[in-house]
């Protein structure tokens, strides 16, 4: 009895933390069009007063849904803080677009892919190569142009992951500017690539938390 009590008493406690962290980073815009009769300039205030930010999540959750009922793994994630999310939408973002820094990868590619993105983002996108698709298009680590694609479309991937998972737009965080992103994404590539940097994340967080 006192273990059910507990596990409902932490299960919402999640919930509220779900609830507002999906509030306190989903874009404006996107709140306004599930929101029916409120512009984003009013959601923007809404959002930033501690004391409104109720009345805004129960006006946008009538319409399209409480983003804590979502499933068990994609709630995992959006408990995560900010930095871990980022972190996973680099790791999808390189890992979608491995093949265009070359097929051999040859060890000045891996080490100016390491400066440029991280080791862990690295050795993630290598144990996840299989997943990367097919491009024409070549990319130089060196170039600017090329974190950027690589940011864009990550954030890009984990949205996409997060619709497979059926989160309202609504209530999808901001990812960021993703207009430096690729024009399409082949969407069964990307959204196993999102599941696959979710699930990596959420066992890293889940690890470091057993040994603190």
């Amino acid at each position: 009895m006192r273990s059910a009590i507990r596990q409902d008493g932490t299960k919402a406690l999640e919930d509220a933390h779900i609830r507002r962290s999906v509030l306190v980073a989903a874009k404006a815009e996107d709140m306004a069009r599930g929101a029916d009769g409120l512009d984003a300039t009013l959601c923007r205030r809404m959002a930033a007063l501690p004391r409104m930010q109720t009345r805004l999540f129960e006006w946008i959750a009538q319409a399209v849904g409480d983003p804590a009922s979502c499933s068990d793994s994609l709630r995992r994630f959006l408990l995560l803080p900010s930095d871990a999310r980022k972190e996973a939408a680099l790791r999808a973002g390189l890992t979608y677009h491995l093949n265009a820094f070359g097929t051999a990868f040859a060890r000045e590619i891996v080490e100016a892919l390491s400066g440029v993105f991280g080791n862990e983002a690295v050795r993630f996108a290598f144990a996840h190569a299989a997943l990367s698709p097919a491009t024409a298009a070549p990319l130089d680590p060196s170039q600017d142009e090329s974190r950027r694609l690589v940011l864009a479309d990550g954030g890009r991937i984990l949205a996409l992951w997060f619709k497979s998972e059926h989160l309202a737009d609504a209530w999808q965080p901001d990812w960021g500017d993703l207009d430096a992103g690729s024009v399409t994404l082949i969407r069964p590539a990307a959204c196993a690539i999102g599941a696959a940097a979710a699930a990596a994340t959420i066992a890293e967080r889940d690890g470091a938390d057993g040994r603190a």
